[in-house]
């Protein structure tokens, strides 16, 4: 049987003797998942992760918490024990001390960005860094992840979403020919208006008594219903008048609703939207429209930024966010039990207590999932 002692001396577990070097290059900013994140500040870190990920089905014992320093003791299928202890709570506060003496700056333009920033004597330097194409991508993966009904009343689909981070409701106005958000985030209000391209159309057919099938389309871009009734000529409504729900599940939406057009009668209207592709296209012109400078002073960020929707100025303390990260483990004791693939946790932590299982083995497929697909 061998050992691997995960202690003060190794890199895994222990952060007074791990100094993991955060250089914000292509690769971290790109990042889409855990394991090419962890990758852009350690390769070897990441492939340590990635292994571990892949022996945990097999192992057994038990990983005890108290005050957010996490205890190992486990034993794997080939007789290696893994032993160590990792403090959270010190290793964020240390990171906020490194954020506490950063200062550089940040410059956004046609949704490329470039940045410098120093800490300590060392200055890490990124350069033509296509903002749009990753936000893009990052969109598109998160609406991708979204499965969920949302009910369209009068043009507006009304939104009442969990998330990781937070509730995510309010209202997605899509009736006047513009995109118009109103939605409250975990990270704040959400509030704008974006008009829709000309080729926000979208085809449908449905069954009419008397008329048959027809055909019609929900142009988003003019705010209205057009469907060709034969003989009887066309007919445009206002997506206004339009109620139902839109059902999302890969990224592809399902609109199902009806639109009254008279005398007690409605016209059935159901419609495809690849959802997920049109909204990181938006995204992306969106980003590209972008002009903004910021500052990064001993760890806060303070930004200025031009775009279609107007002047946005914003405030980011990032020594205050990871010492919050920081205080939330410190709170965090329990123990998580391994055995015959499943980790059961039985935790308290600030925000409630965690008591369930987790099959291990979806933990490796997990870290190379795009991060927007966890939320």
């Amino acid at each position: 049987m061998s050992s691997i002692d995960l202690s003060p001396n190794q890199d895994f577990f222990n952060e007074e003797s791990a100094t993991a070097a955060l250089i914000p290059d292509d690769a971290f900013l790109s990042s889409n998942s855990v394991l090419s994140l962890l990758a852009a500040f350690d390769p070897s870190f990441s492939e340590l992760v990635a292994d571990f990920a892949d022996a945990l089905p097999d192992a057994v014992g038990q990983v005890a918490i108290a005050d957010g320093l996490f205890d190992v003791e486990l034993m794997l299928a080939d007789g290696t024990a893994l032993t160590g202890s990792f403090d959270a709570p010190a290793t964020l506060r240390s990171y906020a001390d490194l954020a506490a003496v950063s200062d550089g700056t940040v410059t956004l333009s046609g949704g490329i960005l470039e940045a410098a920033i120093a800490a300590e004597g060392e200055t890490a330097a990124l350069s033509d860094f296509d903002l749009s194409a990753a936000t893009s991508a990052l969109v598109l993966g998160a609406v991708s992840a979204i499965d969920a009904t949302i009910p369209l009343t009068n043009g507006a689909f009304v939104v009442d979403l969990p998330s990781a981070l937070g509730p995510i409701s309010g209202t997605i106005d899509v009736a006047g020919g513009d995109l118009n958000l109103d939605l409250a985030t975990p990270f704040g209000q959400l509030v704008a208006d974006i008009d829709f391209q000309d080729d926000a159309i979208f085809p449908f057919t449905a069954p009419v008594p008397v008329l048959g099938d027809i055909t019609g389309a929900v142009d988003f871009n003019s705010g209205n219903i057009v469907a060709s009734l034969g003989a009887f000529g066309d007919l445009a409504l206002p997506i206004s008048a339009l109620s139902g729900e839109l059902t999302l599940a890969d990224g592809l939406a399902d609109l199902t609703a009806t639109l009254p057009v008279g005398s007690g009668t409605s016209l059935p209207v159901a419609s495809d939207i690849e959802l997920g592709p049109l909204a990181s296209e938006y995204v992306a012109e969106f980003v590209q429209d972008l002009e903004g400078t910021g500052t990064l002073t001993n760890g806060i960020l303070d930004a200025t930024v031009e775009s279609p929707l107007g002047l946005f100025e914003t405030v980011f303390d990032v020594v205050a966010f990871t010492s919050q990260g920081a205080n939330f483990f410190a709170g965090v004791d329990g123990v998580i039990d391994i055995n015959n693939g499943i980790a059961t946790s039985l935790l308290t932590t600030p925000l409630g207590d965690i008591d369930g299982s987790v099959d291990l083995t979806t933990v490796s497929p997990a870290l190379e999932t795009p991060i927007a697909e966890l939320i």
